[in-house]
């Protein structure tokens, strides 16, 4: 371990004090012993997701390389308020930052993992805050109507972000995880939990399934895999939708998926948070196994999602779009299909 990585390391440790003393309150799950994903007392995933285990590992790596400013600032995009606040007579999807999009068509809108605010973590200290903004700040927020949550991680799952929204939308949440919204005062009609291949009618139109992702959860040293994690597929009238989520690449998930719900004419597919791969790879895709969900899932277009946001492990901040371009061409598949695009920047899916 060099000098350059023990503030860094403190900061970890201190970190599991903070998880320690944070608490955790029981979510009334049903374990059923039928579902292969339910355990006993948990849901079972290859990734134990020990922080002790994180500690070590950035212990042992050097820290990411310095970012560089012009970098951070072609990350940037600019929303385009007049499109964003018209009717979607064709489906578009903005890139909000990190994993959070919004997607709307045919009087619809519904965000994906909204993290609006500046840390990945409970408190404001002791963690390094987002290196590019939200494209949209929650009082420039377009109406919302729903919004699918992929898993209790801090970066998917912002408590600040939750507490502003509020009652204003409906909730739709992996198992285990509708206690903790009722806890921050959600109204209990405001939230619906699913299981792995549930369904919800949000209208006549609409509707929105929970399908199986393969990474785990935590938001306190004593919750490991108490609640679910997953992904969502969003039909709204003839348009299908796919959010990944946070999740490691499986050869049997995303075949079923694609078979199950798709095709679809959007999916939203994380690309970065990968390195280093001995310790990632169960729980984070990199961009070729990327391209491996889009192609399974039977995606007609794919918005790379999960990078260009947050520090979260070491890769280089632009390696992740680097990477993707790079096996869409080794492919022979058309960049168009799953090409990287700007914090801000909207497509329309005509």
């Amino acid at each position: 371990m060099t000098a350059k990585t023990c503030l860094p390391n403190v900061r970890l440790a201190l970190l599991a004090c903070l998880l320690l003393a944070a608490g955790c309150a029981g979510n009334g799950v049903q374990f059923d012993p039928d579902k292969p994903h339910h355990g006993d007392g948990r849901f079972n995933s290859p990734k134990q997701g020990s922080f002790f285990g994180h500690m070590m590992m950035r212990m042992r790596e050097d820290p990411p390389p310095p970012r560089d400013p012009a970098d951070i600032r072609s990350l940037i995009g600019e929303v385009d308020r007049e499109l964003i606040e018209s009717p979607a007579s064709l489906p578009r999807v903005t890139w909000i930052g990190h994993a959070t999009a919004l997607v709307q068509y045919d009087g619809i809108s519904y965000l994906t993992d909204p993290h609006l605010t500046d840390y990945p973590f409970y408190y404001e200290f002791w963690v390094e805050p987002r290196y590019t903004p939200p494209a949209l700040s929650f009082e420039d927020m377009p109406a919302v109507d729903f919004v699918v949550i992929s898993h209790n991680h801090y970066d998917s799952l912002d408590h600040r972000t939750v507490d502003k929204f509020g009652d204003s939308v409906t909730w739709y949440v992996p198992l285990g995880l509708r206690q903790w919204f009722l806890d921050r005062g959600i109204s209990p009609g405001r939230v619906i939990e699913l299981d792995w291949w549930d369904s919800h009618a949000f209208s006549d139109s609409v509707e929105i399934t929970f399908v199986p992702a393969q990474h785990w959860s935590r938001r306190t040293a004593w919750d490991t895999n108490k609640s679910l994690w997953g992904g969502w597929a969003v039909r709204i009238g003839d348009f299908n939708s796919y959010f990944a989520g946070d999740t490691g690449y499986n050869d049997a998930y995303f075949k079923d998926i694609g078979a199950r719900l798709g095709p679809f004419r959007l999916a939203m597919i994380p690309i970065g948070a990968y390195a280093p791969r001995y310790f990632m790879a169960t729980a984070h895709v990199d961009p070729a196994q990327a391209v491996d969900i889009h192609v399974e899932v039977r995606a007609e277009q794919s918005l790379p999602i999960h990078w260009g946001t947050f520090q979260l492990t070491i890769e280089p901040i632009m390696e992740p779009a680097r990477l993707l371009r790079e096996e869409m061409a080794r492919r022979g598949l058309a960049l168009e299909q799953f090409e990287p695009v700007r914090i801000g920047d909207t497509l329309v899916l005509d």
